[in-house]
């Protein structure tokens, strides 16, 4: 449909974050606009008020959880430690096939485990940093 603003989705992971600092209506309509997919038509019928309602709500949600995330960072932390701990993962499964006897990969393995050492690091100081 020409026209139609396309939903960014990134507000349903920072809402995942950062609801409990919104009202409990703005909570709400946007977990229905974007977790359940609803229109603002549809969305304004629930809550008995005007689809300008809804979008205004919407728009000021979303402010707010873009102004969590840029002073607390959670989701955009997370996200790096999820992909961190993905290439953990995969340098450890190289690893592994390496250690089968098939070849000998000491350069490989000591690239690897560097890496995997300076990824363990980067996540320690990240927990240091927040306190945890």
């Amino acid at each position: 449909m020409p026209g139609k603003p396309q939903k960014n989705l990134e507000f349903s992971l920072l809402l995942d974050y950062y609801a409990p600092a919104l009202t409990e209506k703005q909570r709400e309509i946007l977990a229905m606009y974007y977790n359940e997919d609803l229109s603002l038509a549809e969305i304004a019928e629930n809550f008995g008020i005007t689809r300008q309602g809804v979008r205004d709500a919407i728009k000021h949600g979303e402010a707010t959880l873009t102004d969590l995330e840029e002073k607390l960072g959670n989701a955009r932390r997370h996200q790096a430690m999820r992909e961190d701990l993905d290439r953990l993962t995969q340098l450890v499964m190289e690893i592994r096939c390496d250690n089968s006897g098939q070849f000998n990969p000491v350069a490989r393995i000591t690239r690897d485990t560097a890496e995997m050492l300076k990824i363990i690091e980067r996540l320690d100081t990240q927990e240091d940093a927040n306190g945890i």
